[in-house]
């Protein structure tokens, strides 16, 4: 299985929220963190505002940070939000076009897989995979 980009982008944002605690942080400061393209983390940060992850304080001073406690934050959870496929192959699909799959025995196992692969990650949270500000070089950490 694979996640697309934009999902990789959104937990390394997340660590990044964790990381710095309650301070509000800016998408500029995302992108020299992490050398990504300013269009790409504001894509992502969207997705996350609108999915209750992040809130985006406007104004002067504003920012963004985390919407919850990263206790509260399942990384399962994070994954569902910007993954938009979890048919992974052809007979998962509503699509579908493959001619055996009335008969065919290989959505069962794909299907346990993904679960076990979003159960596995339901057990984690922001929290757990949170860096030390000192590992973004952050001052004052």
């Amino acid at each position: 299985m694979r996640l697309n980009d934009t999902t990789d982008v959104a937990m390394r944002i997340m660590i990044y929220a964790t990381s710095i605690g309650p301070r509000l942080f800016t998408i500029d400061q995302v992108v020299e963190v992490y050398g990504l393209p300013r269009s790409t983390v504001m894509k992502v940060v969207n997705a996350l505002t609108k999915g209750q992850f992040l809130i985006a304080q406007r104004g002067r001073a504003g920012g963004l940070r985390l919407a919850r406690d990263a206790d509260a934050i399942r990384l399962g959870d994070l994954v569902r939000h910007m993954e938009t496929d979890f048919d992974l192959v052809e007979c998962m699909r509503p699509t579908n076009r493959c001619t055996i799959s009335g008969c065919c025995k290989l959505i069962s196992p794909l299907a346990e897989a993904r679960s076990a692969f979003l159960a596995t990650l339901d057990q984690y949270t922001v929290r757990d995979i949170a860096l030390a500000p000192a590992e973004f070089g952050i001052a004052g950490s």
